[in-house]
């Protein structure tokens, strides 16, 4: 892994995507892993976590249900908050506070339930010596200063979740072009306007997004790069 991040880097790409899935038997906190997250965090990398459904890793739901309609409705949301779980409970986002992560095409509504819950159980059992090791603010922090999560223009409580967390880890993804792309997109958008403030837009679609990418540092290498050419 932290071979292919190097390759990457001399492409100039400035994002990996990881599943949420243990893969043989490995959380996303796995120590087998730091490595990967220490070079994440210092050539800024960003780290999408993308859910699949259908593939050989364990996936929520499918040792109970047979139908794609369940599988998917329950490994999507399900899958990322156990990832934002491990990454929370293992120590990741405590040890590399620099590193962005995003969860993406999961919708947002399960976030706030899923912070208040993470920080409740915190104050109740931050005791526990492995808590203790990697947990030293509330969950709810690790994600408000370094995580980000993709919204989908149709959720009907949009306003509640951003009232709850925020707007500043907040991004857009369209699916484009699997079947959560619905052919109304555009139709979706012009009710997005109407429903939030064109601040609150321009934070989702292009100032959170160019944050997570590390995009404004890469334009202030690029002014400097100009500056001495001229």
């Amino acid at each position: 892994m932290v071979h292919e991040l190097h390759r990457i880097v001399d492409f100039g790409w400035k994002a990996v995507f990881l599943r949420p899935n243990p893969v043989k038997g490995r959380l996303l906190s796995d120590s087998a892993y730091e490595p990967f997250w220490t070079e994440c965090e210092r050539l800024g990398i960003a780290v999408g976590i993308h859910e699949g459904t259908h593939s050989r890793l364990p996936t929520t739901g499918t040792q109970r249900f047979n139908t794609r309609f369940a599988t998917h409705a329950c490994s999507h949301p399900m899958e990322q908050m156990m990832a934002l779980l491990a990454l929370i409970e293992g120590g990741v986002l405590e040890r590399h506070p620099k590193l962005k992560v995003a969860f993406l095409e999961s919708g947002c509504g399960w976030l706030p339930y899923w912070l208040w819950r993470l920080d409740e159980e915190y104050e109740n059992l931050h005791w526990e010596d492995k808590i203790n090791d990697n947990v030293k603010i509330k969950p709810s922090e690790y994600f408000r200063r370094q995580c980000f999560i993709a919204i989908e223009p149709s959720e009907p409580y949009l306003a509640q979740v951003i009232e709850y967390i925020g707007t500043d880890n907040l991004i857009f993804g369209s699916d484009y072009p699997h079947m959560d792309h619905k052919p109304n997109i555009v139709a979706d958008m012009v009710k997005l306007e109407e429903k939030l403030s064109k601040e609150t837009l321009q934070k989702i679609l292009w100032d959170n997004p160019r944050r997570f990418y590390g995009l404004d540092k890469m334009e202030k290498v690029n002014l400097i790069a100009k500056e001495k050419l001229s």
